[in-house]
């Protein structure tokens, strides 16, 4: 019997395994579905272009993260660059955050946006409901019209009045008037955010992350998908076989976590299970045979004619992402969970060339070299105002039963990679002192 079975081997997981090691602690073994580590934080390389799993950067404000990251797992093998980030909106574009830099932008657009800026803050603060509300409360209709409102239903996928707001404030930047009004009379280029600068490999694209992890931690089994958890037995079924276990770390998406689970599950925990949201993120890829393409990072896309939400360049990264003289671009599109585009994946790859033409990024002589296309599902998950309690009750009847979850997925939270890594180290821990 293995004392502990970790289930996936992505960033959490991985830091999980550290901890363990850490301690001295050996006696364990991961499962990874995949036929490499790194979850979502994982890179894949096409003709010498190297692309990541969605658009990944590194930053924390954590002294344990920040040694690990830059001493351990990259071992210097990483560059710390400030963001360069715009939103593209009426064939302007904005720095981001689109509320503190709203200089460019046609009279009337950022006259709305000052006007609705004042009138909030002129009012009794209210307490909002949803989502929806507290993008209204705080920015003013101004802003929420040109850019909260429409960016984040494309991002998220979902109508925002059945999202709760109680974990976006930390995320979102939110300008004083003086700065509001600063950022619509001249061009500024003031940093907001926890993200404004940060580091990224300078080899391996973000998959360098998780593979820094290999050399400290063992017992890592890739291509083993869990098919069965029996918590009566405590054991887990892989690729046809049985494997015993005392305690059982679980990165896996909670609901995912608990259809797994071959005995009796309580009609609660399987209908919190059920509730949970998420969405669907396709990532299409394209290496272009034109040099610096943009000099920016990503760029946000409010509007709806564009099918996609953010366009990043993985060689403004690091120069290593792409062969010299050549540029890459990768477009990111949600969809509602359980709902995929009706379209194939060519129509997909096709209609956002054309976005990115029509949007100026791509010109019509430029040649592709190849495209790639990948489905992140889940991608995100919704805070949704029952979505505590849910977590709750699955968390509890989990932890009752000797099954730890971890991760983004396994907590079911918006966990940043520096984040992941944190709540790997503390699942460690808590699993270390119900066994020793």
């Amino acid at each position: 019997m293995n004392r502990l079975v970790i289930i996936g081997a992505g960033v959490a997981g991985l830091s999980a395994a550290y901890q363990l090691e850490h301690h001295g602690f050996t006696d364990y073994q991961i499962l990874e579905k995949d036929s490499e580590v790194g979850g979502l934080c994982k890179s894949f390389l096409i003709h010498d272009f190297t692309f990541d799993y969605a658009s990944h950067i590194l930053y924390t404000e954590d002294s344990y993260a920040e040694e690990l990251i830059k001493e351990t797992l990259l071992r210097n093998n990483y560059y710390s660059q400030l963001r360069k980030a715009f939103v593209y909106y009426r064939n302007v574009y904005t720095e981001f955050p689109f509320q503190g830099h709203l200089y460019g932008q046609e009279p009337d657009v950022i006259k709305e946006c000052l006007l609705g800026l004042f009138n909030v803050r002129c009012k009794e603060a209210l307490n909002p409901t949803n989502f929806e509300e507290w993008i209204n409360g705080t920015f003013g209709s101004g802003i929420a019209k040109h850019f909260m409102l429409p960016y984040n239903r494309k991002l998220w996928a979902i109508n925002l009045q059945k999202m709760s707001h109680d974990w976006i404030s930390e995320r979102v930047p939110v300008p004083e008037i003086e700065e509001a009004v600063e950022g619509a009379l001249k061009p500024l280029h003031r940093s907001y955010g926890p993200n404004s600068n940060f580091w990224y490999p300078l080899t391996g694209g973000i998959g360098a992350l998780s593979n820094g992890f290999l050399p400290a931690v063992r017992n890592v089994n890739l291509s083993s998908k869990v098919s069965k958890i029996s918590i009566t037995n405590r054991e887990v079924e892989v690729n046809g076989n049985r494997i015993r276990y005392n305690k059982l770390i679980s990165t896996v998406p909670l609901p995912e976590a608990i259809s797994l689970i071959c005995d009796h599950i309580p009609f609660q925990v399987g209908h919190a299970a059920r509730s949970l949201k998420y969405n669907i993120v396709y990532i299409v890829s394209l290496a272009v045979d034109r040099s610096n393409i943009s000099d920016y990072h990503w760029i946000y896309f409010p509007e709806n004619k564009y099918i996609f939400h953010r366009v990043s360049f993985p060689m403004n990264l690091s120069a290593s992402m792409v062969p010299d003289g050549k540029s890459s671009v990768s477009a990111e599109l949600s969809v509602p969970m359980h709902k995929p585009l009706k379209m194939t994946h060519n129509e997909i790859i096709e209609t956002v060339i054309a976005g990115l033409l029509e949007s100026g990024i791509l010109n019509k002589s430029d040649k592709i070299l190849f495209r790639d296309i990948k489905c992140l599902n889940p991608a995100y998950v919704i805070y949704t105002p029952d979505r505590e309690r849910n977590i709750e009750l699955i968390h509890n009847f989990l932890n009752s039963r000797g099954i730890y979850p971890c991760g983004r997925f396994g907590s079911w939270a918006y966990l940043n990679m520096d984040k992941a890594i944190l709540n790997g180290r503390k699942t460690a821990d808590e699993v270390l002192k119900s066994i020793l």
